[in-house]
């Protein structure tokens, strides 16, 4: 009923939205550099205190001003704990730097001593009771990353492009080491003394290569009313620095966007696909959801804020797995603020996402003293989560997100809240 009441209350909003429109957006445009800061500040009982910031950079360029699109745009994002857990963020993307080639960039460094790991394929039971309380932190390991990543997209016709990139990652995997918790009762410890997590997966580093063809008719990026954005690609990596893994991985995007009637009111929906061909991947690389564009600092299984929202972040991982997202977006008023353009929207939402070939499937049978064909059976099974989301748009382009959602299952975690930037496709 809860789920239901969000969903009436959005749309009651929508119905309302064409009187709350303000007036005509001033012809004024922003030039040159603009900056949109905001702090980082928040309270862990296992982390401490959070302190940071958050800052995207566009550079809209002189007279004729280019806006809504941009010239160049920064996303730099770091924050720190105060006990341990640090990230920091930063992105760039432009279609000016080269000409007729868009380049995307990013690179992150991160600590977590206690990185969120919820077992393979989705089938290992979720008990808050055990969720960081009473010295037992089941769900949590100690991780380091360090990752670059880059894209480039060229023009085939006006609506098909070319996409190639190029990234390195390497990672750190230890077992918990956190004041006040037992390291040997966590889920990470039973896979490893059970052999479904190998003793040579304790760190590696892996050159990954993309290629392949992208299809764009939106009318507007960051928050588009109307056409499609597909996106097929193989993404390879060779065991160049000799880690004893290599593999090549499909991903397959189709998102669809419909303005119906009044420009306030946009149905949207996205289907993906991502599969492992060839080879296998260490366990610490088999989350990565991968995307030509970046939208967050990093997105790891299904589940959390940028696939299966209201599910556990990571919940589901396997060799292959397909995901749908399903949203109304309202836009409920919109105006000037100090000069600048703003809106408020809110975009209830449906999202579904399942297993389509498990992960490490005889060594959890082995491990768990089950059949595969009982793990198989679990790990495809179909999870569901519905929410809300309310959005904060500023010059067009920077997207405030916050997004509550509940999955359909206490098995994949309880209400949550996420607090990010963009809308997730």
């Amino acid at each position: 009923m809860r789920r239901a009441g969000a969903v009436i209350a959005s749309l009651i909003l929508c119905l309302g939205a064409v009187t709350l429109q303000a007036q005509d957006l001033s012809e004024d445009t922003p030039l040159g550099w603009k900056a949109i800061p905001l702090p980082i500040l928040s309270f862990n009982s296992d982390l401490g205190f959070q302190f940071g910031a958050t800052t995207d950079i566009y550079d809209y360029g002189r007279e004729p001003s280019v806006f809504p699109e941009y010239l160049h745009k920064f996303h730099v994002e770091a924050s720190h704990y105060t006990k341990g857990q640090t990230l920091a963020h930063i992105e760039y993307d432009s279609s000016h730097l080269v000409d007729a080639v868009r380049i995307s960039a990013s690179l992150t460094a991160q600590i977590d001593p206690l990185y969120n790991f919820y077992g393979f394929n989705g089938i290992s039971p979720y008990d808050r009771n055990v969720d960081r309380n009473d010295g037992v932190a089941y769900y949590n390991y100690k991780r380091s990353l360090f990752r670059f990543q880059s894209n480039f997209l060229g023009d085939i016709t006006p609506n098909i492009h070319w996409v190639t990139g190029l990234s390195f990652s390497y990672y750190v995997n230890e077992e918990l080491n956190f004041s006040g918790y037992d390291s040997s009762n966590t889920l990470y410890h039973f896979l490893r003394e059970r052999g479904v997590i190998r003793d040579d997966e304790r760190k590696g580093g892996f050159f990954e290569f993309k290629g392949g063809m992208s299809f764009d008719t939106r009318d507007f990026e960051p928050s588009p009313s109307k056409g499609i954005w597909g996106e097929l690609y193989l993404v390879g990596a060779p065991d160049i620095l000799g880690t004893g893994y290599s593999y090549l991985k499909f991903s397959a995007h189709f998102r669809h966007y419909i303005t119906p009637g009044p420009d306030w009111l946009t149905l949207a929906y996205h289907l993906a696909y991502q599969g492992t061909i060839l080879g296998e991947a260490p366990f610490y690389m088999q989350p990565n959801i991968y995307s030509l564009l970046f939208k967050q600092a990093y997105s790891e299984g299904l589940g959390g804020l940028n696939t299966v929202r209201g599910i556990l972040s990571g919940r589901l991982v396997g060799n292959d797995y397909a995901w749908a997202n399903f949203e109304i977006r309202c836009r409920v008023i919109s105006g000037l603020l100090l000069g600048r353009e703003w809106y408020i929207a809110v975009n209830p939402f449906f999202d579904m996402g399942f297993i389509t070939r498990p992960y490490r499937l005889s060594e959890l049978a082995t491990a768990l003293d089950e059949s595969e064909a009982e793990i198989d059976r679990k790990a495809r099974a179909l999870h569901k989560s519905a929410g809300l989301g309310l959005k904060f748009g500023f010059d067009r382009n920077y997207i405030m997100s916050v997004e509550g959602g509940k999955s359909f299952s206490n098995d994949d975690g309880p209400f949550s809240i996420a607090i990010a930037i963009n809308y997730i496709f």
